[in-house]
């Protein structure tokens, strides 16, 4: 090679604006686009998250032969917790603060398993009406479903995508 095409190898200043250019018009498309996406996986894995606690519990409840309850930490939509029938905590999860979660009824302290895996009121006597717990977006944004997580007076939790009815 010649000394003459070895000083010209690399960018120019124009062409490395360019690039830069149509990068950043890349990037101003995709961004609201990944941020549904986040939204939607922080909707999923509360979802996932809370499905599991609730199956753990039942698990534990049957498995220990006494009541195990499924707790909020603070409020449910920061975290909540697997505790036995000595308030131990088995097992915490948090919450992301991308998602809210509202209860049916409004009031609902926690959902306990009795020791044969169905619901049962706090105090492991007598059975309960079936808690409703739906997980929203934080941010309101086209695109972003809530989930909705149901447990049947057979104690077996089930989820669904969209409000709960």
């Amino acid at each position: 090679m010649n000394q003459s095409m070895q000083a010209n190898r690399g960018f120019t200043l124009v062409e490395m604006m360019i690039t830069l250019t149509v990068i950043g018009v890349l990037l101003a498309i995709a961004v609201p686009s990944f941020r549904q996406i986040t939204l939607n996986q922080g909707i999923r894995t509360a979802s996932f998250d809370l499905f599991s606690a609730l199956e753990l519990a039942r698990s534990e409840a049957i498995k220990r032969n006494t009541c195990v309850s499924v707790k909020p930490d603070s409020t449910w939509s920061t975290g909540w917790k697997v505790v036995d029938s000595a308030n131990n905590t088995l097992r915490r999860w948090t919450a992301t603060s991308t998602v809210s979660t509202t209860t049916t009824p409004t009031s609902l302290a926690d959902v306990t398993f009795a020791r044969d895996g169905h619901l049962s009121q706090s105090t492991c006597t007598g059975t309960v009406s079936a808690p409703k717990m739906q997980l929203d977006p934080t941010t309101t944004m086209n695109g972003v479903d809530s989930r909705c997580i149901s447990v049947d007076l057979i104690g077996r939790p089930k989820t669904q995508m969209g409000a709960c009815s």
